[in-house]
């Protein structure tokens, strides 16, 4: 799998996700949204980094699991697009 590098895809494909499995109905969310406010807990972030190894094609090393990085779908995505272009792809 070639990883995706559009940290502009990335955070929409994020944000499906989210929606799909953690957003309760009715609530508003997008990819500026903290993530908490998208019900993600330990558990969840767990699923959102399998999802980004599994259906993005990108480790995302613990060591990257900043705050910084997990305030919202977009900056997780450009974590995640810059790991892409640092070549780092799941294993």
């Amino acid at each position: 799998m070639t990883p995706e590098k559009d940290p502009k895809i990335i955070a929409a494909k994020l944000c499906e996700f989210a929606h799909t499995n953690f957003v309760a109905e009715g609530v508003e969310f997008d990819e500026n949204s903290p993530l908490s406010q998208a019900g993600i807990d330990s558990f969840a972030l767990v699923e959102l980094v399998l999802f980004c190894e599994r259906g993005l094609g990108v480790r995302v090393p613990d060591s990257h699991l900043t705050g910084d990085n997990l305030a919202s779908m977009t900056s997780l995505a450009n974590c995640i697009a810059k790991l892409a272009l640092d070549g780092q792809p799941s294993t």
